[in-house]
C-alpha cells in the first residue's frame, strides 16, 4: 500500500492511494493543520468533545430516571398493597367475599395495577380484581410468593400479608405493570 501526499495549497486535495477505512479522517485533519486552519480544528474538536459529553450525561440521566421510576413504582404498589391489606382484614377473618370485593374494586382508578388478589391463609383465592384489558388477554397470576418484591412477566409482584392479633389470615398480592 502506498500514500502520498502532497501540499493542498499546490494541489488543492489531498491524494492517497489504497487506504484503509477510516484513514480518511487523519488525511483530512491533516490537511485541515496544512492549511493553517487551527482555530478551526480546535473549535471542531471542542464541539465533538462537547457533542459526546452532552451525550453521555443524556444517557447516565435516562438510565438514572429509569431507575428512579422503578424504585418510586415499588414504594407505591407496596403502600397501595399495605393499604388494601389493613382495610380486609375483618372481610377474611369473617369470610366475607364482598366486601373484599369491595376494597378491591377502589383500584379502577390505578391504571398501572393489572390484578390484584386476595388470597386466605391456605392460599386460596379469596377475592380478586382484573383491570379491564388485562380481564380480556386472558391472564392468569400465579400464587402469591413468600417474597415481597418480584418482578414476573413484565409485572411488579408485590405480595403483603394480612396478620390479625399474630396470626396470619390471608394475603394480597398486587400486580402492577412495569
Amino acid at each position: 500500500m502506498h500514500l502520498r501526499l502532497t501540499h493542498p495549497r499546490k494541489t488543492g486535495a489531498v491524494h492517497n492511494e489504497g487506504y484503509k477505512f477510516g484513514q480518511g479522517a487523519l488525511f483530512a485533519v491533516i490537511a485541515f493543520m496544512e492549511n493553517g486552519d487551527k482555530k478551526k480544528l480546535i473549535v471542531l474538536t471542542f464541539a465533538s468533545g462537547m457533542f459526546l459529553g452532552l451525550l453521555f450525561t443524556s444517557v447516565s440521566f435516562i438510565a438514572w430516571r429509569h431507575k428512579e421510576s422503578r424504585q418510586a413504582l415499588c414504594y407505591i404498589t407496596a403502600a397501595q398493597a399495605k393499604l388494601i391489606a389493613s382495610n380486609v382484614e375483618c372481610s377474611l377473618v369473617f369470610e366475607d367475599r364482598k366486601s373484599a370485593k369491595t376494597v378491591l374494586e377502589t383500584l379502577k382508578t390505578q391504571n398501572n395495577i393489572a390484578f390484584a388478589g386476595i388470597y386466605d391463609s391456605a392460599g386460596k383465592l379469596f377475592a380478586y380484581y382484573y383491570r379491564y384489558d388485562v380481564r380480556r388477554q386472558g391472564f392468569i397470576p400465579a400464587p402469591p410468593s413468600k417474597v415481597r418484591f418480584v418482578i414476573r412477566n413484565g409485572y411488579l409482584v408485590v405480595s403483603e400479608p394480612v396478620v390479625v392479633d399474630r396470626t396470619l389470615v390471608g394475603t394480597v398480592c398486587l400486580w402492577a405493570q412495569i
